[in-house]
């Protein structure tokens, strides 16, 4: 199945501009174009993970659910982000399809880029099992750590000035660096993860023409094989972005674009629930296309997208054709549609298709009623009770969260989860409520389970990383610089741990009883962190 064939002919049109226009630009020439590739696929669904930003299709979706189906209910997802400079410039970098330019480029920030784009030109692959494995052989006379462990991306290249922690790990051995023969493992989640590095620093911003933002992001896409039937059809993703620019940000944006295909992709609706921070595409009709082998047919299933640490803030979504109501193609509307605007700056309004210059009903919420229980503005209902349902289309959108003021040296993490739910027995409406109730168990499970890397203000030269907490008694500790001491305290200031690891990362186990205690740790240039950390 070939998509979205004007965007195809437009790209081509593009890239031969760019051919002629940049061939003699050798700072351009030097920073290939980002070509790797992974299948995230030890659940039911295969998901084909891209090193240039977008996910999940090739010439047709790649985003496979149930696995071996070869029917589809994703078409392409991305990051998108940007916001303001001190000087009110925007900068931002966003990507679509990738068929008419990049705005992201593989490897950290480094002081040579295009060497760092070849350098880490990479999806690494790797199993729990693998981890699990090493960790019981290492010390084993004759074992050998697989590929996936020896090569896993712990450190940036000092000499070329890049971050000295990139790929978490566990440092077993205790070194200043990964060791892998002694013991050192990588820090995943799940049973199976991909991890890549991506930049928007290495060429200029040909997907939006927007200016940098002058970061880096760790990625990584994971997923459980587990009997539990929500964890089966549901892939997470992890994003550390790092502000390596010497720009302030403010009203920084964090998006996520989703373009939902429910199989055959002209005959979808859309919708969002920002109680849940969710946003979903379902089918538009009971019975999923025509046929095509691509198509669900009867009982179409939902798929989802949701944020899992942060608050969702807009869902504006947008059609495959039409003047106001269709892609984002430059900076600045992509900027709006973060906004929970349409990409002309109008506001969304509340009602019919959202578009509605006359009107002041203002929301930052598109289809944020209820299919499943009839209420409030959805597709079905456009306009209240006993309206006409809007005609099924090939809907996209992206759901934000901020604004956020992002300073330079400062870090933002962001996890999400794309949940898929498929009522065998109902209709397109039944899925989008079991697809809710999956959504809630993931919630659940992500605050209860998942290692939760909690977010840390940034100091001047560094950060401190402290997970999980709570936890039973066994944290790790991560910086960019030495670790020189950590102390813990019961909260009536009594000492009941102590240790000077002197590493960027190293592991502790309190043996303390349940309780909350309070850290105080040393780093490097001597400054002091402290704060609260819980024992369970």
């Amino acid at each position: 199945m070939n998509k979205k064939p004007s965007i195809k002919t437009t790209a081509l049109v593009f890239f031969t501009f760019l051919f002629f226009s940049f061939s003699f630009l050798p700072c351009l020439a030097q920073c290939i174009r980002p070509n790797q590739e992974a299948n995230l696929d030890i659940n039911n669904i295969r998901a084909l993970i891209k090193n240039n930003g977008t996910l999940f299709f090739q010439e047709r979706s790649e985003f496979e659910v149930p696995k071996g189906s070869g029917k589809t209910s994703y078409f392409s997802a991305s990051l998108w982000l940007g916001g303001m400079d001190e000087q009110n410039n925007l900068h931002l970098a966003a990507m679509r399809y990738g068929q008419i330019g990049n705005d992201f480029w593989t490897g950290p920030v480094s002081n040579d880029q295009a060497d760092a784009g070849s350098f880490y030109n990479k999806v690494y692959k790797i199993t729990k099992e693998e981890v699990e494995n090493h960790k019981a052989n290492y010390a084993e006379i004759g074992y050998m750590p697989p590929s996936s462990i020896l090569n896993w991306p712990a450190h940036g290249r000092t000499e070329y000035s890049e971050s000295f922690n990139l790929a978490p790990y566990v440092n077993v051995s205790g070194n200043s660096s990964y060791s892998p023969f002694e013991g050192d493992y990588p820090l995943i989640r799940g049973d199976q993860a991909l991890f890549f590095v991506l930049n928007d620093v290495c060429n200029t911003h040909s997907e939006t023409q927007g200016k940098s933002v002058g970061i880096e992001i760790l990625c990584m896409a994971y997923a459980y094989n587990t009997p539990d039937s929500a964890l089966q059809h549901t892939i997470f993703f992890s994003y550390e972005i790092r502000n390596k620019s010497t720009n302030n940000y403010k009203d920084f944006y964090l998006g996520w674009f989703s373009d939902f295909d429910i199989g055959y992709g002209s005959d979808d609706y859309i919708g969002c629930d920002s109680l849940l921070n969710l946003s979903y595409g379902y089918n538009g009709t009971e019975i999923d296309g025509s046929g095509e082998f691509w198509a669900y047919g009867a009982h179409p299933p939902a798929q989802g997208a949701m944020f899992l640490n942060k608050k969702m803030s807009s869902f504006t979504y947008f059609n495959n054709s039409g003047t106001n109501s269709g892609d984002p193609r430059y900076a600045n509307e992509y900027y709006n549609c973060l906004q929970g605007k349409w990409k002309d700056g109008i506001p969304l309004t509340y009602g019919g298709t959202g578009y509605n210059i006359e009107s002041t009903a203002y929301t930052n919420f598109a289809f944020s009623g209820d299919p499943v229980t009839a209420t409030g503005w959805t597709e079905i209902m456009p306009n209240g009770p006993g309206s006409t349902p809007n005609t099924p289309d090939d809907r996209r959108g992206v759901m934000s969260a901020g604004p956020y003021n992002f300073p330079a040296g400062g870090k933002i993490v962001i996890d999400l989860a794309l949940p898929w739910a498929r009522d065998y027995e109902g209709n397109n409406i039944a899925s989008v409520a079991l697809l809710k109730q999956r959504a809630k168990e993931i919630q659940d499970f992500y605050d209860k389970v998942i290692v939760d890397v909690k977010e840390n203000t940034t100091i001047s030269n560094g950060n401190l990383l402290i997970y999980p907490n709570p936890s039973n008694g066994c944290f790790t500790f991560n910086s960019e610089m030495l670790i020189e001491n950590i102390e813990l305290y019961d909260v009536l200031g009594k000492k009941l741990f102590s240790d000077t690891p002197k590493v960027q990362t190293t592991q502790i186990n309190t043996q303390l009883p349940k309780g909350l205690y309070i850290y105080r740790v040393t780093l490097q240039n001597n400054s002091i962190r402290s704060g609260k950390i819980i024992v369970q």
